[in-house]
């Protein structure tokens, strides 16, 4: 009686949350269809200041300044890099670069933090007090820009944007990648379709820290990271939640592919787990609404585990099981399509299935460990 009980609950939960499930994709999918290149062209160009914060990352942060430093923008514009405390190589290079680029290139050096103070949030704060940019475009010290990077994301600067979101991948090479970095760059890209579907319908679900730029202004209005400081994650999504709060609508999401950024994929299984759980700690953060539709979604996959942990004791659950999962598969993958093509990556799509498998299970560890704070910080 309590296991037939126990089994009508979980079917119409499975069956709630998945009806909620593909409406928001049904959303997405025509939210997509919405977005376009950004056609900002003033006659004075603004100032832009490019910011990166690093911490020991002798190992690729060479390439990264090596592209950063190729920038062909017309207008003014200059690069801060925080050395946060590195013990390693990176003080030495920085000084490099500082004295081949006297003119463009700035090195702020970060001896002790704030107690309880986001690493990275600190140094950002730090070099958006020191710059002299109007538009902060931000990027990782292991990632690779285009010549064309601030040109194209500077354009995405219409009247009343306040912040761009840009896209960043995981580049992937036939025969050579492994199945985790391909696994990887797929689910990457289904994080940058909702964060591009959000923007484009006034729901910012996320971006990345890693080609992201705003208004010094906008920054300067909302506090900065006030508030936030302490929280160890979500320089990128956080900051974007304050202009949430406020003005949704001023905000949206880059597809110019002269913008786009490559960053390097986990290695390791480990790497990948620490770096998603350290994703899903800061969504509690995030304004009521987002929580809510975040939270959904996350109760559905919940509930297609529990499910799929019961099936095999229970035909009427393995069939709700598989028809759910049926439904989420063809919407993701109708979705995914149109962001394959919106993005210029599918070449990815015989992974897509792959990732379906994994995906549920491995999302609702990521966010109840990542909740509860049990993460390690680089």
């Amino acid at each position: 009686m309590v296991f037939t009980t126990v089994t009508y609950v979980v079917i119409g939960l499975l069956s709630a949350f998945c009806l909620f499930y593909a409406y928001l994709e049904f959303r997405f999918f025509r939210a997509l269809g919405t977005v376009r290149k950004g056609n900002s062209d003033v006659e004075q160009p603004p100032k832009v200041s490019i910011l990166i914060a690093a911490r020991n990352e002798e190992a690729g942060i060479r390439e990264t300044l090596d592209s950063v430093m190729q920038q062909d923008y017309r207008g003014f514009w200059e690069v801060w890099v925080a050395d946060d405390r590195s013990t390693d190589s990176t003080p030495k290079i920085l000084e490099e670069y500082k004295a081949k680029y006297p003119e463009k290139f700035n090195v702020l050096t970060i001896k002790e933090i704030p107690e309880g103070a986001s690493p990275k949030k600190f140094a950002l704060s730090q070099m958006i007090e020191a710059c002299n940019g109007e538009i902060l475009c931000l990027t990782d010290a292991d990632c690779i820009v285009k010549p064309t990077w601030i040109t194209g994301i500077v354009a995405e600067f219409e009247p009343g944007i306040e912040l761009v979101a840009g896209h960043s991948y995981i580049p992937t090479v036939k025969g050579k990648s492994s199945v985790l970095i391909c696994m990887q760059a797929v689910e990457t890209l289904i994080y940058r379709v909702a964060g591009t579907a959000g923007l484009a319908m006034h729901l910012p679900l996320t971006s990345t820290g890693n080609n992201l730029a705003y208004r010094k202004s906008f920054f300067k209005s909302v506090k900065g990271f006030e508030g936030v400081l302490k929280i160890q994650s979500g320089d990128d999504d956080l900051l974007m939640q304050k202009l949430a709060a406020d003005r949704p609508w001023a905000m949206r999401y880059c597809i110019s592919e002269s913008t786009f950024v490559t960053t390097n994929g986990k290695e390791t299984l480990k790497e990948l787990w620490e770096q998603r759980k350290r994703w899903a700690s800061k969504t509690v953060y995030y304004t009521p609404k987002i929580v809510f539709v975040l939270s959904m979604v996350f109760l559905f996959l919940l509930m297609q585990c529990v499910a799929a942990a019961l099936s095999p004791f229970s035909f009427t659950v393995f069939a709700a099981t598989a028809i759910t999962f049926v439904i989420k598969c063809a919407g993701d993958l109708i979705l995914i399509l149109r962001g394959l093509r919106v993005f210029r990556q599918e070449h990815l799509i015989k992974w897509c299935i792959p990732v379906e498998f994994i995906h549920a299970p491995f999302t609702v560890l990521a966010v109840i460990f990542g909740v509860l704070g049990r993460f390690k910080w680089k």
